[in-house]
């Protein structure tokens, strides 16, 4: 029974970023079925069991859009593309299982030993950096995949969304996993009371020890409520972007006369906008770019010098596939990238510059040792993408002055910690937009596949981390314009064509996590285990 428990809470923290839930709602639907999941770490013997139960539910129903990508376009047998992400969620949740059996063995000793004021703090204080060690850890492990984060369901939750700017997304998932640890410590402590000490002795123990993880609590809930109005960023330059949403299906994407139906309509599209930028999603041509056709280009570059000298240039985003002719892969062919080619007045559009994608998707652009079959047995073009290594932003002239345009591509949206090396030259020449190119279009449509809001979701999070807009423009949805407070201005409708200017305000200014970035997290993380021992000794035998 406790596993069906653990499974059915597994769905809830599921639930939490899949079912476009608003509000607090979400927020709260998380830190509940994260509570069950401690008491049931605290009451049941099998911890690990329980764990794995709750991670398949949370993580594998979370992930189940992979699907589409691996059967649906990769024509990988069901049975195969099902087993592949039940091994995924797998190994994510062995995170969490070292993360339970660490916790129940200190938690167990203080409880049967130690003080109950011991107990308390395992229970709060440990309970909580165990879990975010654990988050941590699969983010950042085997280059990490922290999809369906904990944090990334409180960007709507009033008591929780202004820490995104002091810790990030982890900080938030901390601080949700303490308000956890101590409604999930309140019931166990109701339910399976002490036998060591009288029933009067341990009533005024409890309700001494029980006030500090409340006022804790309301702390952390008080403090986010304030911070939630703190302004991080100063307004700059209104800036008027055109997102081009082309719905192009996967089925066809790869298809030779598609691509060249597609490239005359983009180039055409790309030289017919006013707009001072212009957007495409990820390898909207998905091709090196020397394949390029040369006539419709020099047509664009001449469109896009026609008012460069006034003041007015006008730049556009190009997802394409860089071609590096110097560095050469182990067969001696020119590396290739996942790619944003910068169109503009300025540059040679023959041989733009470009943001080169620096963290790549495992099996999809890189392929891990040993993988090689799996990547085989799918008729999808992956892998063999070199990495980048410059987050410089692009440089927009517009006749209200210079705006700073920052750039990363699809996956690259989880890294909040990455895209902070934006501000390594401070905050003058760090990107006043960001834009996130994406192709969510493998992944099924939206009446089908979630993958598109928790994109969405953690977008929103990094406007909240960086106090910066953020543009998000997919193939088939779900594109969004989200201002600095990560509130969502504009957003197309998904699986159509749509093509549509927003009006964007650029910002100025930094929040505390773009200087530091989840170091203040570790470094109270540290803190923390080295209270919870001080207090193991003070209270030992008490």
């Amino acid at each position: 029974m406790v596993y069906l428990w653990a499974f059915l809470l597994g769905l809830l923290q599921a639930a939490s970023f899949s079912l476009g839930t608003t509000g607090s709602a979400s927020g709260l639907l998380q830190v509940l079925s994260l509570a069950g999941l401690f008491y049931l770490w605290a009451v049941s013997r099998r911890v690990v069991w329980v764990t794995f139960c709750f991670g398949w539910a949370w993580l594998g129903v979370g992930l189940y859009w992979l699907h589409f990508s691996m059967h649906d376009i990769g024509g990988l047998p069901a049975p195969l593309s099902g087993l592949a992400i039940f091994l995924l969620a797998s190994y994510l949740t062995v995170f969490y299982v070292l993360a339970a059996l660490v916790f129940r063995r200190f938690e167990s000793r203080a409880r049967e030993f130690e003080s109950v004021h011991t107990w308390c703090a395992s229970f709060v204080i440990g309970l909580p950096c165990l879990w975010v060690l654990a988050e941590l850890g699969r983010g950042y492990v085997f280059t990490g995949f922290p999809w369906l984060m904990g944090g990334y369901a409180h960007v709507d939750n009033p008591l929780t969304k202004g820490w995104f700017a002091i810790f990030g997304a982890y900080g938030v998932g901390f601080v949700a996993s303490i308000f956890a640890a101590v409604m999930a410590w309140l019931l166990v402590s109701l339910t399976n009371r002490r036998g060591d000490v009288s029933r009067s002795v341990e009533t005024l123990v409890m309700a001494r020890v029980v006030v500090w993880p409340v006022f804790v609590v309301a702390a952390l809930a008080v403090v986010g409520l304030v911070l939630q109005g703190v302004s991080w960023g100063q307004s700059a330059t209104s800036l008027t972007v055109r997102l081009v949403q082309p719905n192009v299906s996967q089925s066809i994407k790869f298809n030779e006369s598609a691509i060249v139906r597609n490239t005359e309509l983009f180039l055409k599209v790309a030289a017919s906008s006013d707009a001072p930028l212009t957007v495409f999603p990820e390898t909207a041509l998905p091709y090196p770019w020397t394949m390029a056709p040369q006539a419709p280009l020099a047509a664009l570059s001449d469109e896009l010098k026609k008012d460069a000298g006034a003041g007015n240039s006008r730049a556009v985003i190009m997802g394409s596939v860089g071609v590096d002719a110097v560095q050469r892969d182990a067969d001696g062919q020119p590396t290739l990238y996942n790619s944003a080619m910068w169109l503009d007045a300025n540059g040679d559009v023959f041989n733009p510059a470009r943001y080169d994608k620096i963290h790549l998707l495992p099996f999809g652009e890189v392929v891990p040792f040993g993988f090689q079959w799996f990547v085989d047995a799918m008729n999808i073009p992956l892998g063999g993408y070199g990495r980048g290594d410059s987050m410089k932003p692009f440089s927009l002239q517009t006749a209200k002055g210079v705006v700073n345009v920052g750039v990363n591509i699809c996956y690259e949206n989880e890294f909040g910690e990455e895209l902070i090396r934006a501000w390594d030259s401070g905050d003058a020449a760090a990107p006043n937009l960001i834009v996130n190119v994406t192709n969510l279009g493998w992944f099924g449509t939206i009446d089908v596949s979630t993958s598109q809001m928790q994109h969405l979701q953690m977008s929103r999070a990094r406007a909240l981390e960086m106090a910066r807009p953020v543009i998000v423009a997919t193939n088939t949805g779900l594109s969004a314009n989200i201002d600095a407070a990560g509130e969502v201005v504009d957003l197309l409708p998904p699986e159509k064509a749509v093509i549509q200017d927003v009006s964007v305000q650029t910002m100025t200014g930094r929040t505390p996590f773009t200087y530091w970035g989840n170091l203040p997290l570790l470094a109270i993380v540290s803190f923390v285990f080295g209270l919870n021992i001080f207090l193991r000794h003070r209270y030992s035998g008490a």
